[in-house]
């Protein structure tokens, strides 16, 4: 390893351990307190599974020096984990906070979302790391810019629905299980779109856009759902089957289909 590659291990390796050990202890020492913990569970295994997603990834398509080197297999396990544990504590300016709707005030539905988040970040460096190129900074590169489509893309629809309201306020199942597919689906997508051997940053930047399309269809169709389907008070909540799992399974099937037909491109 190079002195930089030794510096983001140990920095990567350092703030993980300290933002994923919080996300465990903390909320346990407000439980304490008689706090609700409805979702919790939920939380506790989200980022166990997108971790173990991502070591998968890491595993199976990352570069080839990675897959088959430990040192650089954890570098990188790491940096995605720090790099999750950082994108979701940028939440609250989104509308979602894991310590105040979940944790202080037991939302479930905020829970679902928060989860699908969790994923969908994990998804977005995990794509970054697909394809060879020659350095860390290539994966920062790659994973920020599928970061960032995550994150506009989802600016964008609680701009248009006002998404964060339906799911902290009015507490709807069936709106936080949607969000949180919606958001996997997206990850999927912007990840795939991040993948592929490094040529260039402008090369990367193309590949990108022509591969990302979706993300603006995927945001109309959810704002056109998120605004009809919004509790009323004549219809206060919706079922959480047909209209929460369904369109949930619905949006990360159709992206799962598009990233299986797209992995050539990428």
């Amino acid at each position: 390893m190079s002195g930089d590659e030794v510096i983001v291990f140990a920095t990567s390796a350092v703030l993980a351990v300290v933002m994923w050990g919080a996300w465990y202890i903390g909320p346990r020492r407000i439980r304490r307190l008689g706090r609700p913990a409805a979702g919790r569970s939920v939380l506790d295994l989200a980022p166990l599974v997108s971790l173990g997603v991502l070591l998968v990834v890491l595993k199976t398509v990352s570069a080839n020096d990675v897959r088959d080197d430990l040192r650089y297999l954890l570098l990188y396990f790491f940096l995605g984990a720090m790099w999750v544990g950082v994108a979701v504590r940028s939440l609250p300016f989104i509308g979602l906070s894991t310590r105040d709707d979940v944790v202080e005030r037991g939302n479930s539905s905020a829970a679902r979302a928060i989860a699908g988040a969790i994923l969908a970040l994990t998804l977005c460096f995990a794509g970054g790391n697909i394809g060879n190129g020659p350095g860390w900074w290539v994966v920062v590169f790659s994973a920020g810019l599928a970061t960032a489509a995550l994150l506009l893309s989802w600016l964008v629809l609680e701009g248009v629905a006002g998404v964060a309201d339906v799911v902290t306020i009015d507490r709807d199942d069936a709106a936080g299980m949607r969000l949180g597919g919606w958001l996997i689906a997206c990850g999927l997508i912007a990840g795939v779109a991040a993948a592929g051997d490094w040529e260039s940053a402008e090369d990367t930047v193309r590949t990108f856009v022509r591969v990302a399309w979706p993300l603006l269809p995927f945001v109309a169709v959810a704002a056109l759902l998120e605004r009809q389907w919004r509790p009323t008070p004549e219809r206060p909540s919706l079922s959480v089957t047909a209209y929460g799992a369904i369109p949930a399974l619905l949006y990360i099937g159709v992206a799962a289909l598009y990233v299986f037909q797209s992995w050539p491109e990428a």
